[in-house]
């Protein structure tokens, strides 16, 4: 799954690994600025954290 959320690139993926979906997050440049450290269950929640990720990094600016 791939989403643009306030300029930041979120793909979602299906990690085999762990049986869960992990998600990355990078800005227009395409520099990693965040990953999951953990798996998740639902597609929907991974793509939630990544957006909380966004708005944390945002926050710090």
């Amino acid at each position: 799954m791939y989403e643009t959320y306030k300029g930041y690139e979120i793909r979602v993926r299906w990690n085999d690994e762990t049986f869960g979906f992990d998600f990355s997050v990078r800005d227009e440049n395409g520099r990693e600025i965040a990953r999951s450290e953990a798996s998740y269950f639902y597609d929907s929640n991974a793509l939630k954290a990544a957006k909380e990720a966004v708005d944390q990094k945002m926050n710090e600016k």
